[in-house]
């Protein structure tokens, strides 16, 4: 469900007022969901807030029936992580939220409403954000979905909730692990090279990143070429697998592999600028024609010296000087 849910969240946040979520055999289901206000779709991909712990703050979202035939949506909030892929995703709707998912309510208070809508009809749903006091700074990720169930099918649409609770914020990310890889097939001398790392965001602020990855072997000499990617925003707690092709690197012995991560957080929320973050690892690069080489070459030392020990004459060794004494005769 949770990757279901990852697609939806997709559409849901790439356009003004999202895609109709129907599918191709049944072309009467369709849900549309947008943030809104003063009862208009207003432009936003996102609802994000910056409020102090304990503090509330009103938003909207506006609802469509794009189906032909009329329905009723539920509409609730739950928490948000990131998948290992890096997409961003929702719980399942039968998990219990405990985090920004629990801050959210409708007018009633309750955590849930239902929304009834005729055949292209739309509806407000407001809601509140209520942080607790104890709140913790930094962001606090969730979604505000809205389901809708025809027969056993239920479709699901959200749009991504930033909570950013004010206060001393500690942004971090950093590289837990860092491999290299290369095949033994091929050019004995080199290699198209892989690097693989691992990336996690120990803060408490959602970070982007522009990554670059390179190799080096024997005083610091570059081999290879370098790859660079942006890495997409990783959650607080996060991790993230990362592959770059570097091209073809010496079999040179020894190889380091260097990342370098120029994070980024959000520039609507927040002003700071962060330093770069590096990584390195070693590995070795053998090539291994002359490592065949040099095992045969060792293995024709060892039979020489092992056929030449067989070969060589027995010395006859001298009987021991005890053994040449003749026992002197009895006197009676």
């Amino acid at each position: 469900m949770s990757a279901l849910l990852g697609a939806a969240l997709a559409l849901g946040l790439l356009m003004p007022f999202a895609a109709p979520a129907a599918a191709a055999d049944d072309p009467t289901v369709g849900i549309a969901a947008a943030p809104a206000r003063q009862g208009q779709a207003d432009g936003r991909t996102r609802f994000s807030v910056s409020v102090a712990a304990g503090q509330k703050i009103d938003d909207q979202l506006l609802v469509r029936n794009s189906g032909t035939a009329e329905q009723t949506f539920d509409v609730y909030a739950t928490d948000a992580f990131d998948t290992d892929d890096g997409a961003f995703a929702l719980l399942d709707a039968d998990t219990s939220p405990s985090g920004a998912g629990t801050w959210v309510t409708f007018q009633d208070g309750s955590r849930t409403t239902k929304v009834e809508l005729a055949a292209g009809a739309q509806a407000l749903v407001p809601f509140t954000v209520t942080t607790p006091a104890d709140a913790t700074p930094g962001d606090h990720a969730a979604g505000v979905v809205v389901s809708s169930s025809s027969g056993n099918v239920e479709r699901r649409l959200a749009t991504r909730l930033y909570v950013r609770v004010q206060g001393t914020v500690t942004p971090a990310l950093v590289v837990r692990s860092l491999h290299l890889s290369q095949p033994l097939r091929g050019n004995p001398f080199a290699a198209p090279t892989t690097i693989t790392a691992i990336v996690a965001n120990t803060g408490d602020v959602a970070l982007s990143a522009h990554a670059e990855a390179s190799v080096r072997s024997w005083f610091g000499v570059h081999q290879g070429t370098t790859a660079s990617d942006d890495v997409a925003e990783l959650l607080p707690g996060a991790t993230r697998v990362l592959t770059f092709d570097v091209g073809s690197v010496g079999r040179v012995g020894y190889v380091a592999p260097h990342l370098t991560l120029t994070p980024a957080a959000d520039g609507d929320a927040y002003s700071f600028t962060l330093p770069p973050v590096e990584g390195r690892g070693a590995a070795a690069a053998m090539p291994w024609l002359v490592l065949v080489v040099m095992v045969a070459i060792g293995v024709a030392v060892w039979l020489f010296v092992v056929r030449r020990r067989r070969g060589a004459p027995q010395r006859e060794q001298p009987p021991h000087p005890r053994a040449l004494a003749v026992p002197a005769a009895d006197k009676r």
